[in-house]
């Protein structure tokens, strides 16, 4: 073929250089650019290729080359001279003339406005996509629209066809447009399918739900393909199906091998022994876990059994069997909170790496908004080359993740192996920039969440839908819990059954521990044999009197035992420390709660892991006591000789009592019984209404299901123990079933009432805010918001407040971290408390302007400047949501207070 003349299609630029604006790379050639990328992932990474062209009845390479055509075409918006003007003298360079008129609507809408005004009636008319001719037209648009919408909102939203078209691209451009359209089509769909593809729900159904994906796949490759290190700027007019044979294909391999997102080879599973410690016995969980049979197709496994009864090997093992069979290419573990993600991330930085081949480096990535903090997600971050290329030096390489990858936590799904908190799954299912992007990484892969039990009723919402969706492409789940109510758990099967369109039948199994199974053969419920070394006996008592408390803990401390309690609030933990520690000396008491900056939680991490982690010896332990809040519950491996609770919910009840006595080995040949003392009203039978209050006034808000509270004393003052996991399904029945609900005393029914009143609208929310399969990648009710205004999360807004030193007119930051000293004094409030800054002087303004570039959040977070004052306390200003000033006082052992001005 000759070169050919220079066309309208080669008047356009795609990008350009910032720093020279006459360097650029022709529109065309970024197109195809990105169209080679997404045909690279879809060729060679299996899991795409089955959920996105192996879930289309068509031929396979039919349904290759509609996706790589609509991929080419995902830019065709910026055929529009309104943004070519954005560079006016490239403009003239290339069209002779700049336009003058407003970039008034983003490039992403124009394509669509593009497309279907003036593309799409030449698609109908040539048939470039093999239709029935006597089909509907409006039939044929239904068909494809989804992922016309997927290709445009390449930006991560979906983008509407609303505007005057007429305005926004000159005749020249309506020409440039259709002919590289044309072009597009010659190149990538001159082959016709078997059969004219003819309109059916079926294959609407399936372009529809597929359409989420293939959103995720325009994002991820216009990514890659925007990489102008790879792909240099071209400027030279050559035919389209020249550059893309001698350019685009082979750039596209080296790219996407560069950014690390192709699969790893997975290992054959080994057995569970692989997964336990050195001459360890797997539990009889993990021995089926490791052994069960498999359906075929997409599975959901939930797994209730006790702390340390081996639930994560578990999970693993699982995982690993169904990678091995070719059901999925990773896993991404969700917990509850940071620490829990921490913690996991440091055991699967061990692990990860068997489920691949040997020679493989997979990725593994942290995946929360404060993992930069974390030495070793730092360490594992490599130069920005091909994945299977790179060991990093130093501290046994054993976490990698490839440099693009690491670069934004909105690709966190996209790793081989994915660490973090469960909101990041979560926000694949809402109205969230770049969901797609999260939802395809997910669907390549094995969800598992901990400690499923641990989230209210608008994140179960949530987390119903994120079965949903995970199931209708394919994916397998695990959920895993201790206290699972029967209720909750129907609801998690219902919604997996939805997704794969089976039947949900009730769930009724009751046995300790079960497996729960759900597969396209339908629902099994298996109980499974309970091990015995993970029966665990507690012994409890309750009292009302903090006296008794303080008698305990005396009495642990005068045996040389270590002890802690849980307390409900921090302004209840903050005034027990400071009485205890006055009492005993602050080295015997240690003090522990979320309103710590970042610097110092972690600092009192590690010495509470001193003092009682399982490396402890009895020097580190003798005499320790800690107060902490719910912080303990979930996110350190912590052992104590002696507790005391304040009174919480049966399933926090049971969490709390599992740190005591946790690590067994240490207990060898120890006869007695630990026992749990809880603070706690007593359960009388005809409680008032302030009943829980008039003991805990600030914790009136923290748990406000009072009856629950009042059914937890209750249960618990009548079996004076418990034995684990034999008592574990009575228990959370006792207090979250229907009949046990029904038993609620009328004085304390007002609690329940308002607080499942705000459940329900918590539900109402999360499904009002929830996407839906089967309404595929559209932009149906106006969401598409920033990630703070569609929450993974209800409760009282937080801020982030950052602690800085005064430090004569120059202010440095709380935290001596080095180049993190700022992100390491970060602590979060409540809005409520503190809703911004103090009046600052003119000085102050620009102290903090200077500084602004350095602050986390782009300065936006608020800053609170302290100054230490005579009796050797750091004070500062700042406002509340009524904007009166309040007193911020911070003190490394005692964390955040705030008071009134006039206090």
């Amino acid at each position: 073929m000759n070169s050919p003349e220079p066309g309208s299609i080669y008047r356009y630029w795609g990008k350009y250089d910032t720093e020279d604006g006459l360097v650029w790379h022709l529109l065309a050639y970024h197109c195809l650019d990105v169209a080679a990328v997404g045909n690279e992932l879809v060729r060679r990474d299996p899991q795409v290729f089955r959920k996105t062209v192996g879930a289309v009845p068509l031929r396979d390479e039919y349904v290759c080359s509609l996706i790589t055509f609509f991929l080419a075409v995902h830019d065709i918006g910026k055929f529009s001279e309104r943004f070519q003007g954005i560079n006016p003298t490239l403009q003239s360079r290339l069209q002779g003339a700049a336009c003058r008129m407003p970039y008034s609507h983003h490039h992403t809408t124009m394509g669509m406005l593009a497309f279907m005004r003036e593309i799409w009636p030449r698609v109908l008319s040539e048939n470039w996509f093999g239709t029935d001719p006597d089909e509907d037209p409006f039939d044929l648009e239904d068909l494809f629209l989804p992922w016309i919408r997927a290709a445009a909102g390449h930006h991560g939203k979906p983008v509407a066809d609303s505007g005057t078209f007429s305005d926004l691209f000159s005749p020249m451009d309506r020409e440039a447009a259709c002919a590289f359209a044309r072009a597009c089509s010659d190149l990538f769909l001159s082959e016709p399918p078997e059969e004219p593809v003819r309109y059916s729900t079926h294959l609407h159904e399936a372009f529809t739900r597929i359409s989420w994906l293939i959103a995720g796949l325009a994002v991820v490759s216009d990514w890659i393909g925007s990489d102008s290190g790879i792909f240099r700027y071209h400027q030279e007019p050559m035919p389209l199906s020249e550059y893309w044979q001698r350019y685009a294909v082979p750039r596209a391999r080296e790219a996407v091998a560069a950014a690390g997102v192709l699969p790893s080879a997975v290992a054959p599973f080994p057995g569970i022994a692989s997964l336990l410690p050195e001459n360890a016995v797997p539990t009889p969980l993990q021995e089926d876990a490791g052994a069960c049979e498999l359906a075929e197709g997409p599975h959901l496994f939930i797994i209730e059994d006790v702390t340390g009864s081996g639930k994560t090997e578990a999970a693993l093992a699982l995982t690993h069997r169904l990678m091995e069979r070719g059901s999925a290419e990773g896993v991404f573990m969700a917990l509850p909170t940071m620490a829990t993600a921490n913690g996991m991330y440091r055991r699967f930085s061990e692990k990860y790496r068997q489920l691949y081949s040997d020679g493989e480096h997979p990725s593994l990535l942290l995946a929360h908004s404060a993992r930069n903090l974390s030495d070793l997600w730092r360490r594992s971050i490599g130069p920005k080359i091909d994945k299977k290329t790179f060991s990093p030096e130093g501290e046994a390489g054993s976490a990698e993740c490839a440099a693009w990858l690491s670069d934004n936590r909105k690709k966190a799904l996209l790793a081989d192996v994915g660490v973090g908190t469960v909101d990041q799954a979560l926000m694949s299912v809402l109205p969230l920039h770049h969901q797609s992007l999260r939802l395809f990484g997910l669907a390549r892969h094995v969800l598992v969440v901990d400690e499923v039990h641990a989230y209210d009723e608008y994140m179960n919402t949530l987390l119903e839908r994120l079965l949903q969706f995970h199931a209708a492409f394919g994916g397998s789940a695990i959920l895993l819990s201790a206290t699972l109510p029967i209720r909750l758990r129907e609801r998690f099967v219902a919604a997996y059954c939805s997704g794969i369109r089976v039947p949900a039948p009730p769930v009724r199994g009751a046995a300790m521990p079960l497996m729960t199974v759900v597969s396209p053969r339908g629902v099994e419920e298996r109980p499974m044999q309970a091990n015995a070394l993970s029966r665990r006996i507690v012994a409890v008592d309750l009292t009302s009197s903090e006296a008794d408390v303080e008698s305990y803990l005396e009495r642990a401390l005068g045996e040389g035992r270590c002890a802690c309690w849980i307390r409900n609030t921090v302004a209840d933990a903050i005034e027990a420390y400071k009485r205890l520690a006055e009492r005993w000396g602050d080295e015997h008491v240690k003090l522990f709660h979320a309103r710590f900056t970042v610097g110092d939680r972690q600092e009192i991490e590690d010495e509470v892991l001193t003092w009682f982690g399982k490396q402890s010896t009895d020097a580190d332990r003798r005499g320790k006591i800690l107060i902490a809040t719910q912080v303990v519950e979930q996110s350190l491996d912590i052992d104590f000789d002696a507790m005391v609770t304040d009174l919480a919910p049966i399933d926090l009840i049971i969490q709390r009592a599992g740190r005591l006595h946790r690590h067994q080995e240490r207990r060898s040949g120890a006869a007695a019984t630990p026992v749990l003392l809880i603070l706690s009203p007593p359960p009388v039978e005809t409680p008032a209404r302030d009943w829980f209050t008039s003991v805990f006034p600030k914790a009136g808000r923290v748990y406000e299901k009072h009856g629950q509270l009042w059914l937890t004393a209750r249960l618990l003052a009548a079996r004076r123990r418990i034995v684990m996991p034999d008592d574990a399904r009575l228990l959370i029945e006792g207090v979250f079933g229907d009949s046990a609900q029904a038993s609620v005393p009328e004085t304390l029914k007002v609690w329940e009432i308002q607080a499942d009143g705000k459940d329900r609208g918590h539900a109402a929310l999360a499904q009002i805010n929830a996407l839906r399969p089967q309404a595929g990648y559209a932009d149906l009710h106006g969401q598409w918001e920033d990630d703070n205004r569609t929450p993974t999360r209800l409760g009282e807004a937080s801020v982030t407040v950052v602690l800085a030193r005064r430090d004569g007119t120059d202010l440095r930051p709380w935290s001596d971290g080095g180049e993190d000293g700022w992100a390491r004094s970060q602590v979060s409030v409540r809005e409520s408390q503190i809703a911004g800054p103090a009046h600052y002087s003119e000085a102050e303004k620009r102290e903090i302007e200077r500084l602004r570039p350095l602050l986390p959040g782009r300065g936006e977070n608020i800053l609170v400047p302290l100054t230490l004052t005579a009796d050797g306390s750091w004070e500062g200003r700042a406002r509340n949501q009524k904007e009166d000033e309040v007193i911020v006082t911070y003190d490394h052992k005692i964390g955040l207070q705030i008071r009134d001005w006039m206090a």
